[in-house]
């Protein structure tokens, strides 16, 4: 088959007629797949970068179809290696299609085998092939996808509505890219380091690509929500300041580029931008890529602001059956239950996630906290939390052993107040947020308030806020001064990234 240069795409998008945020968390998915790595039989080992950006092409288009269950590559990949069988990888990802497919070379240019098979009985469903006489490698992993994907919709219900423009031309960043996606999954200090150097590589081979400004951006932004010193100057809206505006050029250069929306609703979400504001980015997100794991977890958060906690909890479940492999997903559910007070199972998934990443600390914080909240400090004050000493230092309060636990925390004031470096991964914005839950868990509520102001001042992430909207603060919550001035404190912080986001973008936005 000879791919045409314009191809209709079809789509189903069930939201468009009401509130896409309340919808997208019941969105009820009428076909799943996984796609598998285009594998590269052409012998050249130069187009296994073709072969990679055919598949994750595929896996683009296929998300924005609309109600089909599409895993993402992260959850893919790891569970490719662990050598699992057809049906055990198709059940380990709940999907009922996988998507195998192979590059090979002809006298005129390449050929692209595609095979659609049955994830339970390994019954091939359909095949294709495709060809691209040309040169133009780019090109090729563009119009070789969307005729897939204009293939794969052809084969399930789905309702047609006016085609996309056709594709642009695939950046040469695309392969550093890809490596960056991948190191940004994980998590770790370590990975957002790696996500960080590939992404503006990425840029350093096409400075208007809008995938690898918006891949930056995820990378500040997390670094604030894992609390990671990632070698960014100043304070923590120094970091909020670029997530912001590399997320505004993702979206100037890309207009429709989910990433670019999902990245900047997710920064804003964690800054209390006004909900309205951040609702609108989730929703132009959700309309053009709906089954993106990224776009269903992180817009979830609105769904909290806006208190529509189930839809939120949902959203988040959903998202964690596009990627269960990654560790990221589960710590927001485990958060979100953590907050509703469903104790076991933010320690489950915390857990869950630990066992994903086991270079991970923040999964143990919040199993800790979910075990002392459930009336279990011994099992909180038996784990390994290292740099959460102030945490531990709650759980050994709770059990009796005061001084042990003053100790602690002298220490932990004394340093922190100090400036002393404790180490080289975390910033104090941890510590000082564990500080703050300890003074609210033995009824202080005046130095509690002053360790939230801290952690405030110091990052835009501040006290997370499902932990400050947990249990963990009621001793203090109904303390008039703490509730006014936690409330002060949220009010002026958004305006205070988006200053820094303007001194950024006067500096350099691809620094």
């Amino acid at each position: 088959m000879l791919v045409p240069a314009v191809i209709i795409v079809v789509l189903w998008h069930p939201w468009r007629r009401q509130d896409p945020l309340a919808a997208f968390a019941n969105l009820r998915f009428i076909d799943s797949v996984a796609v598998l790595p285009i594998e590269n039989r052409t012998g050249d080992e130069v187009m296994a970068h073709l072969s990679a950006g055919i598949t994750d092409e595929i896996v683009g288009r296929l998300k924005q179809l609309g109600a089909i269950k599409v895993s993402d590559p992260y959850s893919v990949a790891r569970l490719l290696a662990l050598e699992l069988t057809t049906r055990q990888l198709a059940d380990s990802l709940g999907v009922e299609k996988l998507v195998f497919g192979s590059l090979y070379s002809t006298a005129d240019g390449i050929r692209l085998n595609v095979r659609v098979s049955n994830g339970a009985s390994g019954e091939t469903l359909w095949t294709r092939r495709y060809e691209w006489n040309a040169d133009y490698r780019f090109e090729a992993a563009l119009n070789l996808a969307q005729a897939f994907a204009d293939d794969y919709a052809d084969a399930i219900p789905l309702v047609a509505v006016p085609a996309s423009a056709p594709p642009a031309t695939r950046s040469p960043g695309h392969e550093a890219y890809l490596i960056g996606r991948a190191s940004l999954g994980r998590r770790t200090a370590a990975g957002l380091a790696r996500a960080r150097t590939a992404f503006r590589a990425a840029l350093a081979l096409d400075s208007a690509y809008a995938d690898a400004y918006a891949g930056l951006s995820n990378v500040y932004a997390l670094s604030l929500a894992y609390r990671y010193q990632i070698g960014v100057d100043g304070d923590g809206y120094r970091s909020a300041g670029l997530a912001l505006a590399m997320a505004n050029r993702a979206i100037e250069l890309d207009p429709d580029l989910a990433a670019g929306y999902s990245a900047r609703g997710y920064l804003a979400s964690r800054s209390f931008a006004p909900v309205a504001q951040v609702a609108s980015d989730c929703r132009r997100a959700i309309d053009l890529e709906p089954s993106a794991a990224d776009v269903l977890s992180w817009c979830a958060r609105v769904l909290n602001q806006r208190g529509d906690v189930d839809a939120a909890f949902q959203a988040a479940e959903q998202a964690i059956a596009l990627d269960p492999q990654n560790a990221g997903r589960r710590l927001a559910l485990a958060y979100d239950a953590l907050a509703r007070g469903l104790y076991d199972r933010a320690a489950d998934e915390a857990n869950l996630a630990g066992e994903l990443e086991p270079e991970l600390m923040l999964p143990r914080a919040i199993e800790a906290r979910a075990h002392l909240l459930a009336g279990r400090a011994e099992r909180c004050a038996a784990m390994e939390l290292g740099p959460h000493a102030g945490l531990r230092a709650t759980c050994l309060h709770e059990l009796g052993q005061r001084d042990e636990a003053s100790a602690i925390i002298d220490s932990l004031v004394a340093a922190v107040r100090a400036g002393t470096p404790r180490d080289t991964v975390y910033t104090d914005v941890l510590r000082a947020e564990d500080l703050a839950s300890y003074y609210a868990w033995v009824r202080d509520p005046q130095a509690s308030l002053e360790w939230v102001r801290r952690a405030y001042n110091m990052s835009p992430s501040g006290v997370e806020p499902r932990v400050l909207e947990s249990a963990l603060f009621d001793r203090v919550r109904t303390n008039d001064r703490f509730r006014r001035e936690v409330e002060r404190i949220r009010a002026v912080i958004w305006e205070r990234v988006q200053r820094e986001s303007e001194v950024t973008s006067r500096r350099s936005v691809a620094q």
